[in-house]
C-alpha cells in the first residue's frame, strides 16, 4: 500500500512540474535518413573524412497559451552552432521541404515535431566506405565532390546496428536550449539533452 501511495506521489509531482512548463519537449528515436556528403569542412587538410549528417527528432508541445516567441540554440561541445546550410537545419516533420527559421507561425498549434540535420559530424573514408558495403550501397565516398550527398540508411536502424557510431556521437555533449518568451516579455530558457 505504501508504495502505491509513493508512487502516486512521484506521478503528481511530475504532473505538476509539466503543467508548470510553457513548453514540454521529448525526444523521438528519428527514422529519417542518415545521409554522408562532402563539404567545405572537408578541405585540403581533411581529405580523409566525410562531413555525415545526423537527423534527430522531438516534439515540442505547448502548455501555455501565454508562450508568444520560441527559438532554438544547439550546443555542441560547449560551442553554438549557427543555424545554417553548413552546421544544421531544422525542419517541421510534416512538411520538409523548408527549413523552419523561426517557430511564430507555429504557436497557435498544440504542438510541432521537428527534425533536425546536424551536420557537424565527420566520418573517416574508411567507415564510410564500409557501411556502404555493409548495406550494399553501391556508391564510393572516395571521389564525392564539394555538394555531393550519399543516402544511408534511416538512423534509428544505424545505431542499433552500429554501436562504434552511437559510442561516437555519445562521447560529445550535445544539448538544446529553448527560449521561450512569455507574456510582459518574460523569458525562459528551457534546456533538453540530446541522447544518443
Amino acid at each position: 500500500m505504501k508504495k502505491k501511495i509513493i508512487y502516486y506521489y512521484i506521478l503528481t509531482l511530475f504532473a505538476s512540474c509539466n503543467h508548470n512548463k510553457p513548453i514540454i519537449v521529448k525526444q523521438n528515436i528519428s527514422n529519417e535518413l542518415v545521409t554522408l556528403f562532402k563539404n567545405v569542412k572537408n578541405g585540403p587538410n581533411k581529405n580523409d573524412s566525410l562531413s555525415i549528417t545526423i537527423p534527430t527528432e522531438f516534439e515540442i508541445t505547448l502548455n501555455s497559451s501565454k508562450v508568444r516567441g520560441l527559438s532554438l540554440y544547439y550546443i555542441l561541445n560547449k560551442r553554438r552552432l549557427t543555424d545554417d546550410f553548413f552546421e544544421y537545419q531544422v525542419y517541421n516533420k510534416n512538411n520538409k521541404i523548408k527549413p523552419i527559421y523561426s517557430f511564430d507561425s507555429y504557436l497557435q498549434e498544440k504542438s510541432i515535431t521537428i527534425i533536425i540535420k546536424e551536420r557537424n559530424h565527420l566520418i573517416s573514408k574508411y567507415d564510410a566506405n564500409a557501411l556502404l558495403k555493409k548495406y550494399n550501397i553501391k556508391q564510393s565516398v572516395n571521389n564525392l565532390k564539394f555538394g555531393d550527398t550519399i543516402k544511408l540508411i534511416p538512423f534509428n536502424q544505424l545505431i542499433k546496428e552500429n554501436k562504434k557510431i552511437l559510442s561516437e556521437l555519445n562521447k560529445v555533449n550535445d544539448s538544446l536550449f529553448f527560449r521561450v518568451t512569455l507574456n510582459k516579455g518574460k523569458v525562459l530558457i528551457i534546456k533538453q539533452k540530446i541522447n544518443w
